[in-house]
């Protein structure tokens, strides 16, 4: 009796918080869910049974508002290389082909350093053996050294981060049905390294990205992302990915990026954010002059090979421009006018060009 009085009472006792908390409505604002994103939903902009066109000049309309983005607190890791620390990462992205990439420990500073700015783009790994800046211009990219590295230019990164569009100059169909709420559009894009097939995953409701396959005119996977937890941002009336996994598989690379606080369209004019790093004693190595057998290992393998738990290289680069600090929430400023033209919904103001019966044929 006594042993079933005292159970009774610890019941009672551990119930008392339970009861308060339901009884009191402050209580229910400290049960949320940790991956819920903050702001409002994102309007619905699509209907099912959208035309082609329709389904491309949504995803149009979210990317041309988005000039540039930037954060200081992203997290970035690498999945399956389990001796790679977790990093901090600031990212910055300017149209039309500009981003730069810097990760980072708290101990050690800026580990690595990717970017791409309008002539070039650049990888510098800290820890690499042997210590370089591999770097190529874009015009040389194709078929040289610095493809064997990295087999897709690291300006595609930025269709990753919310930047993709569909190019009236390109070949599309579809949409699709791909799975619940969602759209494919299928297409083929001509770039300096010949044609290219990728496939686009949309929200068929909010015409939010989720997934881009990029694939060679063989069939072979060069790149591909996945964008998950996407966030509205209603004083620019732009969606954009918080998670984003990139892989490339060519490459020996798999990121996972978490974006952080992300500001809009206040990237500063800086010279400095996009120039190559130059580190002290660190000699440059212009991939696109070489051969593509001259490649030095891919961008997984510098990172997986390098010694992350020895001792830290004296060399280093600077940090980039504190213009690129989050700025308060509330002094964003929606874009007025887009600069660039897209096809209003139901009203196509330039033809899109088609794949051919049968799609496009292999070899």
């Amino acid at each position: 009796m006594l042993r079933n009085q005292t159970n009774l009472t610890t019941r009672s006792k551990l119930a008392l918080p339970l009861v308060a908390c339901i009884l009191l409505a402050g209580c229910r604002s400290t049960w949320s869910n940790p991956f819920s994103n903050s702001g409002p939903p994102a309007p619905a902009v699509l209907v099912p049974g959208m035309s082609l066109d329709q389904v491309m000049a949504a995803v149009n309309q979210n990317s041309v508002k988005l000039r540039s983005l930037q954060t200081n607190n992203a997290k970035i890791s690498v999945p399956g290389m389990l001796g790679i620390p977790s990093l901090s990462g600031n990212i910055a992205a300017e149209r039309p082909g500009r981003i730069r990439l810097q990760a980072s420990t708290a101990l050690t500073g800026a580990e690595v350093d990717l970017g791409s700015n309008d002539e070039l783009f650049w990888l510098w790994v800290r820890r690499n053996e042997p210590p370089a800046v591999y770097y190529s211009r874009h015009d040389q990219f194709a078929g040289s050294a610095a493809q064997r590295m990295m087999p897709i230019q690291p300006e595609w990164l930025l269709d990753a981060l919310g930047f993709v569009e569909f190019k009236p100059s390109d070949f599309h169909e579809g949409p699709t049905p791909h799975g619940k709420g969602t759209v494919e559009i299928r297409s083929v894009v001509n770039s300096p390294m010949g044609q290219l097939t990728k496939n686009t995953v949309v929200n068929s409701t909010t015409a939010q990205v989720l997934e881009q396959h990029v694939y060679t005119s063989e069939g072979a996977l060069l790149a591909s992302t996945v964008a998950e937890s996407h966030r509205y941002y209603p004083e620019v009336g732009v969606s954009l990915p918080q998670r984003i996994s990139v892989q490339m598989p060519a490459a020996q690379l798999s990121l996972t990026i978490d974006m952080g606080t992300v500001v809009l369209n206040q990237v500063a004019a800086s010279p400095q954010l996009w120039a190559m790093p130059q580190p002290q004693g660190v000699p440059l190595m212009d991939l696109g002059r070489a051969a593509g057998g001259l490649a030095p290992a891919t961008v997984g393998g510098q990172l997986s090979g390098a010694d992350w738990y020895g001792p830290t290289p004296a060399a280093t680069v600077a940090s980039l421009p504190s213009s690129i600090s989050p700025a308060p929430a509330q002094s964003l400023t929606p874009v007025q006018e887009p600069t660039i033209q897209v096809q209003q919904l139901g009203q196509p103001t330039q033809p899109v060009q088609r794949l051919p019966a049968g799609g496009v044929t292999r070899h």
